[in-house]
């Protein structure tokens, strides 16, 4: 049977350049995979919005890990940055004992205090990523570190690193190998994972490029729309990929690397938080002075 999708001798010569490559230190802590430049095949026939694509890029480097709690810490500390949630003063949170696509108001739910003033603190979690954002709050945190989210194509080549499977590992799930919701319903989480809610960023073998959790514990935002967001609801909504620690196959089965998810813009859950992809500089012209 014909899979998902076929690399290009391109995409081959693509997928050794960046399999050899080191990480890199950037600001604030993050450790950064580079993709190099070239052309990627994306999506899968076998998809019903994802179609084949592909994706030209100049190259960029993306954190091998998603932004943490002490990292957005850090930024808030320099910069007295107040969220969208503690703004209004409360947010959406759910967990184990949940119905299934169940998310309650909790007063006093923010990045600080995830799943409320009963739940567990952000300060004691410093490795976890950081949750309970707005899709704003990501974006200002991208500015202060000098990147930007990745982009829905950019996100999925470096969460392929050159596979052509629906997840990083393979054809076929493994538990072992994510976070996300074990049990056959919200109500019991059987922990296969070893996890119940977020697990530490990196607990988790990474792909073939070097970047942990492209596949669950908690949904990316990314730029851009997907194929199946119609015009008028392009301004209000922002996606998310790779799934997270609440996604479950009987539920939000999207912890693979080829559904795209999206939110309200404006909205913050405990299961969603983000990476940061930088620009390369730019190449000088063949005839302009190198300063």
């Amino acid at each position: 049977m014909r899979r998902v999708l076929l690399l290009t001798m391109l995409g081959f010569a693509a997928f050794a350049s960046a399999a050899d490559t080191k990480l890199e230190q950037g600001k604030n802590d993050h450790r950064l995979v580079r993709v190099p430049a070239g052309e990627y095949a994306l999506g899968s026939a076998e998809h019903r919005f994802n179609k084949p694509h592909r994706f030209k890029t100049d190259g960029f480097l993306i954190s091998d890990a998603e932004t943490t709690n002490a990292e957005f810490a850090a930024f808030v500390k320099a910069t007295s940055y107040v969220t969208t949630a503690e703004k209004t003063g409360w947010s959406l949170s759910g967990g184990e004992g949940s119905a299934e696509w169940e998310w309650k108001r909790v007063d006093g739910a923010n990045w600080r205090l995830p799943f409320g003033p009963d739940g567990p603190a952000a300060e004691k979690l410093p490795d976890h990523p950081v949750t309970q954002i707005s899709g704003e709050d990501a974006r200002a945190y991208c500015r202060w570190v000098g990147g930007r989210l990745p982009t829905i194509d950019e996100w999925e080549t470096a969460a392929r690193a050159g596979a052509g499977t629906p997840y990083p590992w393979g054809a076929e799930f493994s538990a072992k190998a994510c976070n996300v919701w074990n049990g056959e319903t919200h109500l019991k989480n059987t922990r296969e994972d070893g996890f119940v809610l977020t697990a530490p960023v990196r607990s988790f073998p990474p792909n073939a490029w070097g970047l942990h959790d492209v596949i669950g514990n908690v949904f990316e935002y990314c730029e851009g729309h997907a194929p199946w967001m119609e015009s008028n609801i392009t301004e209000t909504r922002i996606c998310g990929r790779g799934g997270s620690w609440w996604c479950s196959e009987n539920s939000c089965h999207f912890y693979n690397l080829l559904d795209i998810g999206s939110m309200a813009k404006g909205a913050s859950l405990p299961n969603q938080g983000f990476r940061v992809v930088f620009d390369l500089p730019a190449k000088p012209a063949p005839d302009s002075p190198v300063k």
